[in-house]
């Protein structure tokens, strides 16, 4: 226990590649939200007008949902802008209409039949009807697309329309949650732009201006077939660096601005600025199987006796996220008790079953991403697996590269912090499947793979968390995969902004702008 508390206070002192909105409805709420965290009260009622400045954290190429950047969580308060979804992500790993009226399967989830809301236009006057989603859907499924949503286009066999408000969407697998693919890129419908306009969507703001990747400026868009937005125009500004955006929100130079940086989190309430989070991310550990030591699932599961994931959360997120106890979250609706039968810490019975495995002197490289925080990290698992006798060499990589090196499986383990699993049923399937497009570890097995084609063709929601939970049994005992925390993120502040949302149950971040407003 001693020589535990002091790789912890060693680690304190030592002190960051995600494949993966009118009148208000239950689909509405899940998009704006409700009272910010920081501050339950009630803003007062919404005032209109105003230029409303955001900070992003990430720059982007073009203004297209073929562009992944574009609907990754931070950035999805500008999708929100330009673009309306058919789905949103609602509370509780829940998955509900916006765009759309209904999802509807036949009998065996093998297809499904949209219904729209009527009357919605896209900036450019034409009509968002059928036609425009199937044309939405073929364009993205391309390969000259180059969205990571072709692999969910993929697994429709056709698309048929019925008419202006509904089509059909023949799969080539029964697939019970078929509309949660309609929560990012392929549910942010959009045409082709035409000429220099650099998107048409139907959101309640058009481009007045870009730069690709520094800065975009929006203005509401007087013809939105929903209630108006309440500021005049939004500034985008594009921040990469962290502390910039801290001291622009502080300064008063931005009024919101994404963050996941815990100190951050922790310091922004001191400062005088609102904070609204949800448990938006998960920070994993990746194995190569299909290579030595790796391929023998003792050492995996040696490594994971070995690190104390409630001491990873408290050096790493300061106390303010979770610990991770395998692939169906704490806010997933297919929770099932005993789904936090994770392995305890347990030093000695790391180093048995490293002897056990002939490995009694492991050492391997560890390829993490660069930026403080997953260094940190790094750090504390470093000093973790020191104490039973395993070297762990840190190599930090920049995203790109660390991409890279994921997608190719050129890596013996990994730090991965996804998002993916905000989605129970999109993370199994991608993720843990033999022939899965993210199946990075190259590990399957039998019973998890029929547990989860299960999960996947049962339309029965009590059905489909039987087979998930069966599945991630699998997955935490056989340790292709360690879970550590589930990490915060989100919006920060000033307190001139109106209508920030509760996020606290959102296992996606995913906020409008239109609902926001700048108070007098």
């Amino acid at each position: 226990m001693k020589r535990h508390k002091h790789v912890l206070a060693a680690a304190i002192c030592t002190v960051a590649l995600a494949l993966t909105a009118g009148a208000c409805s239950a689909a509405d709420d899940a998009l704006s939200g409700g009272s910010a965290q920081a501050a339950p009260g009630s803003d007062g009622p919404a005032t209109d007008g105003g230029t409303l400045r955001i900070g992003l954290d990430r720059p982007f190429t073009k203004l297209d949902p073929a562009d992944g950047t574009l609907t990754t969580q931070p950035v999805l308060v500008l999708a929100n802008a330009l673009y309306d979804p058919l789905m949103v992500n609602g509370d509780n790993g829940t998955v509900k209409p916006y765009l759309a009226k209904a999802f509807t399967p036949n009998t065996d989830a093998t297809a499904w039949t949209l219904a729209l809301r009527e009357g919605v236009t896209f900036s450019d006057g034409s009509p968002l009807d059928a036609q425009a989603v199937a044309d939405h859907v073929a364009r993205l499924s391309k390969p000259e697309s180059r969205c990571s949503c072709a692999a969910d286009a993929a697994t429709i066999s056709g698309t048929t329309v019925n008419s202006p408000t509904t089509l059909v969407f023949t799969l080539k697998t029964p697939n019970a949650t078929f509309p949660n693919l309609f929560t990012r890129s392929l549910g942010y419908v959009s045409r082709t732009p035409a000429g220099d306009a650099p998107a048409v969507g139907s959101g309640p703001y058009t481009v007045e201006s870009v730069q690709p990747g520094v800065s975009v400026t929006v203005a509401r868009n007087p013809s939105y077939w929903g209630d108006k937005a309440h500021a005049d125009k939004i500034v985008y500004k594009v921040l990469t660096d962290v502390d910039s955006r801290y001291q622009s929100l502080r300064s008063g130079d931005l009024d919101l601005s994404w963050s996941e940086t815990p100190s951050q989190l922790k310091q922004a309430p001191r400062d005088g600025l609102r904070v609204t989070t949800g448990p938006s991310a998960t920070s994993t550990i990746l194995f190569n199987t299909k290579a030595a030591p790796f391929d023998d699932p003792r050492v995996r599961q040696a490594l994971q006796y070995a690190i104390d994931r409630e001491a990873v959360e408290k050096v790493v997120h300061l106390g303010q996220g979770k610990v991770s106890d395998g692939p169906i979250g704490s806010a997933s609706p297919y929770r099932a008790a005993g789904a936090a039968d994770y392995p305890a810490h347990d030093p000695a019975k790391a180093r048995a079953l490293l002897a056990e495995s002939g490995h009694p002197d492991l050492s391997f490289e560890y390829q993490v991403d660069n930026r403080p925080e997953g260094q940190q990290r790094a750090t504390v698992i470093q000093q973790m697996l020191g104490e039973v006798g395993v070297k762990m060499t840190i190599k930090p990589m920049d995203p790109a590269a660390l991409g890279t090196s994921l997608a190719q499986r050129k890596f013996q383990v990994q730090g991965f912090v996804t998002s993916m699993f905000g989605d129970t049923d999109t993370a199994l399937s991608t993720l843990f499947s033999a022939d899965a497009p993210y199946n990075f570890t190259g590990w399957s097995d039998p019973k998890a793979e029929q547990a989860i084609a299960a999960g996947r063709a049962g339309l029965d929601q009590a059905q489909r968390a039987a087979a998930y939970n069966e599945a991630a049994k699998a997955v935490v005992e056989q340790a292709p995969m360690l879970f550590l925390t589930e990490n915060p993120a989100g919006f920060m502040a000033t307190t001139k902004v109106g209508g920030l949302p509760d996020l606290s149950k959102r296992t996606v971040v995913n906020v409008s702008p239109a609902t926001l407003w700048l108070k007098p």
